[in-house]
């Protein structure tokens, strides 16, 4: 596999955009490569891969990017999801290299701005910071609560997990209805994400449905009827989660 070759879109024009909770006004000149940076990213396409050049951050203006590792015999593991207003930092400890897989989920806008132009912007403008260092704590706390039951839950949980996860994202974005949403990913994204092949995917979630917790259509929408059985599953309480996993205003 090659990374996608990036090139600069003359159709891609931004005015405003969101990080974490907080919007921008990129005709702000300390945010001048907000407007500058933009690239359309086709969905399945590499932005950056493990080992390669690196040295910039993703901010994604619109879409679903992943990030991933691979080991030397071909085992992945999805890390996170990166979504609207979220910033991705794959730059290994060099400096220089990438240390993650950064795919495009879906079609997607970014802004790609390289690290030390993003550092300047960071020192410039304060409120830029505290929406960097609220999505990062956001990161870090999804990070950990996944961690958690990849090492020690069951399938159940960490799908049940998953699930919440992804909707209480979803939500201040606007694309949570009541209890439905739509996760534009394969059984193998979730497989990857989870730990857990495609088929153990589909036997748990086809047992959430015969149980009534959750509702599937197509590929894939998700109702979830039965919050508090999800949560007991998962081990989470939704409210403590979403305060500690979805950027909060300033």
């Amino acid at each position: 596999m090659t990374s996608q070759v990036l090139i600069p879109s003359q159709s891609a024009k931004i005015t405003a955009l969101r990080i974490g909770a907080m919007n921008f006004d990129v005709s702000d000149t300390m945010l001048n490569s907000f407007r500058t940076n933009v690239q359309h990213i086709p969905a399945n396409k590499f932005l950056l891969q493990d080992g390669e050049d690196g040295g910039k951050i993703i901010v994604v203006i619109d879409g679903w990017l992943s990030t991933s590792k691979t080991s030397l015999h071909g085992e992945v593991q999805l890390i996170d999801f990166v979504l609207t207003g979220d910033v991705a930092d794959p730059t290994a400890a060099d400096g220089k290299t990438a240390g993650l897989d950064v795919e495009a989920v879906t079609d997607a806008l970014v802004c790609i701005i390289p690290l030390t132009i993003w550092h300047t912007m960071l020192a410039a403008s304060p409120k830029l910071a505290r929406a960097n260092e609220h999505v990062q704590a956001a990161e870090r706390a999804r990070l950990s609560e996944r961690m958690l039951r990849l090492g020690r839950g069951s399938a159940e949980s960490r799908i049940a997990y998953a699930l919440i996860e992804l909707s209480l994202r979803l939500r201040p974005l606007g694309l949570l209805e009541n209890v439905s949403f739509h996760l534009p990913l394969t059984q193998r994204h979730i497989g990857d994400f989870t730990g857990l092949t495609a088929v153990h995917v589909c036997r748990t979630l086809r047992r959430f449905v015969r149980n009534g917790v959750v509702e599937t259509a197509d590929h894939m929408d998700i109702r979830i009827n039965d919050l508090k059985a999800l949560s007991e599953i998962a081990g989470v309480e939704p409210a403590r989660l979403a305060a500690e996993i979805t950027p909060v205003p300033d």
